[in-house]
């Protein structure tokens, strides 16, 4: 077994080093994107397997609130990774099934073990929180945000997160002004972060 399963996957990548960080940017323009190319790949050069850990809830300040909880086989590994939130699980299929629309084929985490060549699945990491207040300098709250994180590395035939290869980051926010009313934030940001996923960028989501 792959070195105990890569020590539970490095404990799931430490918790897939969770951190969204930062506060909302204040937004100057209808979108505004700033472009961090983390490697020189084109979306057609992105492997069209991929695994999606579920995604974790974090508060407003970065700091993780979900943890993943490996899922045992019949034999004593890890077949899977979940949380205690359905809210995140359901997340995790809307993710996988947005990524089979966009051509890309999710795998389970049984099969990413069982892959010998190196660098040919894209494993997706996702944070997010839920809407909180964002106050004006009258301390007034003026409007509700939602911040979501996409991470995506590519790893070695060992799972070792020493020599993984981050290729994707992505961060945006959603800004709702304060009583005005929208259905499911958190997926459609979440949908939206992902609509920029091969472009590496972060941005504001304004949703109408």
């Amino acid at each position: 077994m792959k070195t105990s399963i890569a020590l539970l996957f490095t404990i799931a990548l430490s918790q897939l080093s969770c951190s969204l960080g930062g506060k909302p940017p204040e937004p100057v323009k209808r979108v505004t994107f700033s472009y961090e190319a983390l490697a020189s790949m084109q979306p057609r050069d992105i492997p069209s397997f991929v695994y999606v850990f579920p995604p974790l809830r974090n508060n407003s300040s970065g700091k993780a609130i979900e943890q993943l909880v490996p899922v045992k086989s019949p034999e004593g590994g890890v077949s899977e990774w979940k949380t205690s939130s359905a809210q995140s699980m359901a997340l995790k299929k809307k993710i996988e099934a947005d990524l089979r629309k966009g051509g890309y084929e999710t795998i389970g985490f049984g099969d990413l073990l069982t892959v010998q060549q190196s660098y040919a699945v894209l494993v997706i990491s996702t944070f997010y929180t839920l809407p909180y207040d964002v106050k004006n300098e009258a301390g007034e709250v003026a409007n509700k945000a939602t911040l979501v994180l996409i991470k995506g590395a590519l790893f070695d035939g060992n799972l070792d997160p020493k020599t993984k290869k981050d290729i994707i980051k992505v961060d945006g926010v959603t800004k709702v002004p304060a009583g005005k009313e929208f259905p499911d934030p958190v997926p459609r940001t979440i949908e939206q972060a992902f609509a920029w996923f091969a472009d590496n960028s972060t941005g504001l989501i304004l949703l109408d």
